[in-house]
């Protein structure tokens, strides 16, 4: 990626893992959020927009109107939805295809890696499908289990691993994570998870994959207010596949949208 150099200073990560920055920001809005809701259709006629939906835990079509929207669909996603936008809104967002990612959790009976390997955090690269493996980097020195990205996959290895059950894919991380410690990785493993991002159903894929070409033709027309509604996420930012360009993205998008407002 293009700000690859700005990542050598020092990062953080959120207490419980990166999720927790959405259940943040789920609290400050806590009773306006309605979850489970499936968008099937946008309609942006009659002054306002309409936005169709299946309650997915009831399974019955629903509707809610508002005079404008900000829609953070993933474009692979919002391609498929029957949406009521203008031509070049629409041809843009099928001009930007979606790169895949599968990542593999192993939890360790213990923190060997520390007690044998004075490793504490940080990474082990490979020339192998899963790319690498990530040692933790909170709770150092603590007794019990530990969970290790056991890999991080872009690219025809990850399309292979998606294509296999996420027991496979654990197999599979555990068979080359093993070069690095050899006799204890899967000797101390216990229980592992896995996902491929292009089978979620929500997102189809890890990020929007611009090149110069498309960023030529549709960005600027992917960003701008479409009568009303205007689109944000990672997407529809030139720091693509990093929360920061999704975050700055929603406060371009409200800025966009309260600007047609008041020329409303």
């Amino acid at each position: 990626m293009h700000m690859e150099n700005q990542h050598q200073t020092t990062m953080f990560q959120p207490v419980g893992g990166m999720g927790m920055i959405g259940k943040a920001f789920g609290k400050q809005v806590e009773g306006l959020v309605r979850y489970g809701a499936k968008v099937t259709k946008i309609d942006q006629s009659g002054g306002a927009v309409t936005v169709t939906y299946t309650d997915i835990a009831s399974g019955s079509e629903r509707t809610t109107k508002a005079d404008y929207c900000v829609c953070t669909i993933p474009l692979g996603i919002l391609s498929q939805i029957d949406l009521d936008a203008s031509a070049g809104l629409r041809a843009a967002i099928a001009a930007v295809p979606y790169s895949n990612s599968v990542k593999v959790g192993l939890e360790m009976k213990t923190r060997f890696w520390e007690e044998e390997n004075a490793i504490y955090g940080g990474i082990s690269f490979t020339d192998q499908p899963i790319s690498m493996i990530s040692y933790p980097s909170g709770g150092l020195h603590s007794d019990g289990p530990g969970v290790i990205l056991g890999a991080y996959m872009y690219g025809p290895s990850s399309y292979r691993f998606a294509g296999m059950t996420p027991e496979q894919r654990i197999a599979g991380a555990l068979e080359q994570g093993a070069v690095f410690h050899p006799g204890r990785y899967k000797e101390q493993f216990t229980t592992g998870a896995a996902v491929a991002w292009s089978r979620v159903p929500f997102t189809l894929g890890c990020c929007a994959q611009w090149n110069e070409a498309t960023r030529k033709e549709h960005y600027q027309t992917l960003v701008a207010v479409d009568d009303r509604i205007v689109l944000a996420g990672e997407h529809a930012s030139y720091i693509g596949c990093w929360m920061e360009g999704a975050l700055l993205s929603s406060l371009d998008a409200i800025t966009r949208l309260h600007k047609r407002a008041l020329e409303a």
